[in-house]
C-alpha cells in the first residue's frame, strides 16, 4: 500500500506590532511597520487593544519591550497562528 502524501502548506506571514515606551511623551505606543497603531498611557490597556485587534485578524505576533527597550515578552494572536515548533 502507498502512503498518502500530505500537502505542505507554506507557512503563514504574520503581521508583527511593537510595543514600545515613548520617553518624551511618557506612554506606550504600539507600531506596525515603523507606522503609529496606537497608543496609551499603560502598558496593559495598550496591550488588551492590540491583543483584541490581533485575535481579530488572520494572525499579528506581537513584541513587547519594556522601558529599556529589550523585549520582554512575544505573543501571537491568534494561537492558531503561532508557527509549530520543528524538530531537532
Amino acid at each position: 500500500m502507498a502512503k498518502k502524501r500530505t500537502k505542505k502548506t507554506k507557512p503563514q506571514k504574520l503581521d508583527r506590532v511593537d510595543i514600545t515606551y515613548r520617553t518624551r511623551k511618557g506612554g506606550w505606543v504600539a507600531k506596525s511597520n515603523g507606522k503609529k497603531v496606537d497608543s496609551a498611557t499603560t502598558k496593559a490597556d495598550l496591550v488588551a487593544k492590540v491583543a483584541k485587534t490581533g485575535k481579530a485578524s488572520k494572525g499579528t505576533t506581537v513584541r513587547i519591550h519594556s522601558r529599556s527597550g529589550q523585549i520582554q515578552e512575544e505573543r501571537t494572536y491568534p494561537s492558531s497562528a503561532n508557527p509549530r515548533s520543528s524538530k531537532g
